[in-house]
């Protein structure tokens, strides 16, 4: 199975860097969970999470994704 993941401390920082810090608390809960492996979180999660918009937009051109990490 293959998916794209996105760097997860990235991923907290750019939130917290946009004055979002429960957002980016609540991923970085995630660390330990089967959505994040090795630091890299699943994209469909944030997405679901984040929802369509100007925000994971955003997120998508700042925090670097790896396109078909295998699992």
């Amino acid at each position: 199975m293959t998916m794209t993941r996105m760097n997860l401390s990235q991923l907290v920082e750019f939130l917290k860097a946009a004055e979002l810090p429960s957002t980016a608390n609540y991923f970085k809960g995630c660390a330990n969970d089967s959505v994040t492996v090795d630091g890299l979180i699943e994209a469909d999660f944030v997405k679901r999470h984040i929802g369509e918009g100007m925000l994971l937009r955003s997120i998508q051109a700042n925090v670097t994704t790896y396109v078909g990490c295998e699992k």
